[in-house]
């Protein structure tokens, strides 16, 4: 399992605020929380909602330097605009592996971004998304992501490199919302089984109470269907136990040995690991 770190976001307002006023003690304490917790890679939106793409830019790159002197985990670029992707792909090239956040299925995302990713050998996630919206159904949203997946492949993308999201909605909205979305991840995995899929489970709960809960439950119900990758907090003990459960239950966890060691030491208790890399 994949884990990308939530945190550094800016539409979260205490990094936003960071952000604006460049509070890299603020910054660094984040990353090297989910760095500590097990994160794979670290997700990094620098979108305060100013609406200028040269200041959004500056503050992508001024996060990624910050990232790369404060942890050794890879960095996920996340924008929805392919632009500033773009020139922060130019700013990291070569420094640190990298996964692009996101693209979806509209040629020019794709002309922009699927070179980038085949360039670097970047890890890409793409969105079950195109020019008309979401898909209500879940075959149209397969068919949306198969068609992503024939222009990844004519830029030369791995099928390893590429990482599906089926787009979480949620069920305060539609009570369908989660089938939905679990049934396009069950095609994806059965249709192109060798691509990656990845989620950020928390949408489904939007407008409830108990959020965590939901979010848990759904988690687990997501790693039995095929999920790869997540992005979650990592910093939060439950979250890891959903994934060691999940893993369990899909039969990914031989003699449940994952899982026993980690209730043994307290892994889904406490905050941090004390060796994460070794723990996922």
């Amino acid at each position: 399992m994949i884990i990308i770190g939530e945190k550094i976001n800016a539409t979260r307002k205490s990094i936003a605020k960071a952000i604006i006023s460049k509070n890299s003690s603020s910054i660094k304490q984040q990353i090297e929380d989910q760095d500590i917790s097990g994160a794979h890679y670290i997700d990094l939106n620098a979108g305060t909602g100013a609406g200028d793409e040269k200041r959004e830019t500056e503050d992508m790159c001024w996060l990624i330097d910050l990232a790369l002197e404060t942890t050794e985990k890879n960095l996920s670029i996340d924008s929805p605009n392919p632009q500033i992707i773009q020139k922060a792909a130019e700013h990291l090239a070569g420094r640190r592996p990298f996964l692009i956040n996101s693209v979806k299925n509209d040629k020019k995302t794709m002309d922009i971004l699927l070179p980038i990713a085949a360039q670097h050998k970047a890890l890409v996630i793409a969105l079950a998304m195109d020019v008309d919206g979401i898909p209500e159904e879940a075959e149209k949203r397969y068919q949306v992501c198969r068609n992503t997946y024939k222009e990844a492949k004519k830029a030369g993308i791995e099928d390893k490199d590429i990482l599906f999201d089926p787009l979480v909605m949620p069920i305060s909205a539609n009570h369908n919302h989660g089938r939905i979305a679990l049934d396009t991840l069950h095609i994806i995995k059965t249709k192109l089984p060798e691509t990656l899929t990845s989620m950020g489970v928390s949408n489904i709960s939007y407008g409830l109470l108990k959020r965590s809960w939901i979010n848990e439950a759904f988690l687990i119900a997501a790693i039995t269907r095929g999920l790869d990758a997540v992005i979650c907090d990592s910093t939060r003990p439950s979250i890891r136990k959903a994934i060691a459960l999940g893993r369990m239950i899909a039969g990914k966890d031989k003699y449940c040995r994952h899982f026993t060691r980690g209730v043994r030491r307290g892994d889904f208790e406490k905050p941090q690991l004390e060796n994460p890399c070794n723990k996922i």
